[in-house]
């Protein structure tokens, strides 16, 4: 149809012109001694256009001559570009393919012909430590690094990242840290960061990341929780043997995360092991007020508080909210022991044998039995009994 528009165009230009040279009677007259031309008008407007164009094609057929090496340079270095291009993109799809080798020599290709340089030698030095040729990685990393400040972050969280899997902990803390310094809120050097800060035990350090990376969106809830959890209790494990360092860390932790069960325990069993029972009772009636955990339960059997008597009363409270929980029973049981209830102990035990059998319960019940005697009477004078159900 397009083809049919300029033939029907052409042809009425055509016509219209010849219809014009034909009604013209005009000419031109040109004198130059001794000749004399004379020519129609349309003839002559016809040469003028044709000289034009003669002219303008023999100008362009000059230039285009005279600037033939230039264009050819930009040819070859157009075509060098390209195929450095070509050479990157073999390299990236081949690095993610698993083809390390050839992603290695097709990056160091694009180096070569300084095609995005900070890119190549980064993929180079990643495709070089995956073949374990480390002196290789070095010298792209170190290419890299002589790029300037436009590729320092890219060649710092890469370097620290090969160390990282490499092990060196140490080193790529340091490197990390400058990158922190050039990029406070670059997300990728900060997850590098926690990583290298978890594997050199920088526990405070840890909790900072975390926030940090929390509030930059480069940590999901859930594992922010456990990374944040698994730090307190390395602090917590630290200051284990020094009951005011454990107690002041213990109160350093904020609220929210004091609810944390899995602390709590932590916390409360280091406190036991000190000695220290009324405080974490304390931690573990709180936690327990909060949410419900069998585990807590089983450790509230070790406190020896002032009272323990309320300790029963308090546990027989949360067995009206849990009637069938074999772990609180048998809780209940030591506690009886521990205040010389020998009828509540052995029926609180035989209940909780009886919901879930236990290897803790049957030897309890076996040494209540050898305490009570064959006539189930109440023993006397067994110093001994506290130490083994959980006393001071």
């Amino acid at each position: 149809m397009r083809s049919l528009f300029w033939f029907i165009t052409l042809f009425t230009v055509a016509t219209a012109i010849a219809l014009a040279v034909s009604l013209n009677t005009g000419y031109v007259l040109i004198v130059v001694a001794p000749w004399r031309v004379e020519v129609s008008l349309a003839v002559f407007i016809i040469g003028v256009v044709l000289g034009c164009l003669g002219l303008y094609a023999l100008s362009r057929l000059v230039i285009t001559t005279l600037s033939l090496p230039n264009r050819v340079q930009a040819y070859r270095l157009r075509r060098s570009r390209n195929r450095a291009r070509s050479a990157l993109y073999q390299g990236l799809t081949a690095y993610f393919e698993g083809n390390f080798r050839k992603a290695e020599r097709q990056a160091e290709l694009a180096l070569e012909a300084d095609e995005s340089p900070a890119l190549s030698a980064v993929v180079a030095a990643r495709a070089a430590h995956e073949q374990r040729h480390y002196e290789a990685r070095d010298r792209y990393l170190e290419k890299a690094a002589g790029l300037g400040q436009e590729a320092r972050l890219m060649h710092l969280t890469t370097r620290a990242d090969l160390l990282l899997d490499e092990r060196r902990f140490t080193e790529a803390l340091d490197l990390l840290r400058e990158a922190h310094r050039v990029a406070p809120k670059q997300v990728r050097a900060h997850q590098l960061l926690l990583k290298a800060q978890v594997a050199t035990g920088s526990w405070k350090a840890v909790l900072d990341t975390v926030d940090l990376l929390e509030h930059l969106s480069g940590i999901d809830a859930t594992q922010a929780e456990r990374v944040r959890r698994n730090a307190w209790q390395q602090l917590l494990r630290h200051n284990a043997h020094h009951g005011e360092d454990l107690l002041a860390l213990w109160r350093s932790i904020p609220s929210s995360v004091r609810s944390d069960n899995v602390l709590a325990h932590t916390a409360a069993g280091y406190l036991i092991d000190l000695g220290l029972h009324k405080e974490a009772q304390a931690i573990i009636e709180r936690n327990l007020e909060k949410e419900w955990d069998s585990s807590l339960v089983a450790l509230y059997g070790e406190c020896v508080g002032e009272s323990t008597l309320s300790q029963i009363e308090k546990a027989e409270r949360w067995l009206r909210e849990h009637p069938e929980n074999a772990v609180l029973l048998l809780t209940l049981a030591k506690l009886c022991i521990r205040q010389s209830l020998w009828g509540k102990a052995q029926s609180y035990l035989d209940a909780s044998l009886f919901i879930e059998h236990s290897r803790e319960g049957q030897h309890l019940k076996a040494r209540l039995m050898e305490k009570m005697g064959p006539g189930r009477q109440t023993p006397r004078n067994n110093p001994d009994l506290d130490p083994e159900y959980g006393a001071a």
